[in-house]
């Protein structure tokens, strides 16, 4: 849901820009093919760190800082917000509980752009933790409030809390792992275990991606991640009787079919060999 909601946002910005540019503040999802797209139709990638001089300024889903947004207006710029509304909900958490006075545990990747955007909004006042080995290297700890990245699973986040309960006095836990993340977890879990090859089309970069694949490779050794259609090797499928496909949150619709399009594709032309 996020992920469309922004991609439809850089569109209606693009049709009422009035010859303005368009421009997006980093990739506004993590899909180089669906950013090709946006670009083929004129709207704009810039930098991250980049404020463009005039114009529309996109927001991506991921979210920023506050100090972003204030810098754009002050710029005069029109700021359209694309964040996923899991990701401001988790701003607002982070906010509230650093608030009111807890240390605020982060479960996810540092280097992520949904984290550096909710560290924003606390100052940077916040324990960012990726692995179980990092909550049990934690120092012993007061009142901790615990957030999640939107996109990690939710087994992992399970685990590393009741790694840092041992860890605090007192564990305050916000649940702000998405919807649709969980949902995709048991769904491809559930996949997994049905078939003989498994493909999950998902951006190189897409964590939500990779995850969808390391957790299916719990049941089906042979699940691979591919970004195009022009990946499937034709050679994989003549050992295999079914064949799975998932997407990662940021593939849009248009790609996914394109994938089955050749698979049913390249059934028929195995059949006709056999």
């Amino acid at each position: 849901m996020g992920v469309k909601r922004a991609v439809d946002l850089a569109y209606r910005a693009l049709s009422k820009s009035n010859g303005l540019p368009v421009v997006t503040l980093g990739p506004i999802i993590h899909n180089t093919q669906e950013i090709e797209r946006l670009a083929a139709d004129g709207i704009q990638l810039a930098d991250v760190d980049a404020r463009p001089d005039q114009g529309i300024a996109i927001i991506r889903a991921h979210g920023a800082p506050p100090q972003v947004y204030d810098e754009l207006r002050a710029k005069g710029l029109r700021v359209m917000d694309g964040t996923c509304p899991y990701v401001h909900y988790s701003q607002r958490k982070a906010l509230e509980l650093f608030e009111a006075g807890y240390q605020v545990i982060i479960v996810g990747d540092r280097k992520h752009p949904e984290i550096s955007g909710i560290l924003g909004y606390i100052n940077n006042q916040a324990i960012v933790v990726k692995t179980l080995e990092e909550a049990e290297n934690l120092p012993q700890l007061g009142r901790v409030g615990i957030i999640a990245q939107t996109t990690i699973s939710p087994a992992k986040y399970e685990t590393i809390i009741n790694a840092i309960r041992a860890k605090a006095d007192e564990v305050k836990v916000c649940e702000t792992i998405c919807d649709a993340t969980e949902e995709n977890q048991t769904a491809i879990r559930n996949l997994a275990a049905e078939v003989d090859l498994l493909y999950v089309i998902g951006g190189r970069h897409s964590a939500n991606s990779n995850k969808l694949v390391e957790t299916a490779r719990d049941l089906c050794p042979r699940a691979i991640l591919i970004e195009t259609e022009d990946e499937i090797n034709p050679a994989d499928l003549g050992t295999v009787q079914r064949v799975g496909v998932s997407a990662g949150a940021s593939t849009p619709d248009w790609m996914i079919q394109k994938v089955v399009t050749r698979l049913r594709k390249l059934s028929h032309e195995l059949e006709r060999v056999s």
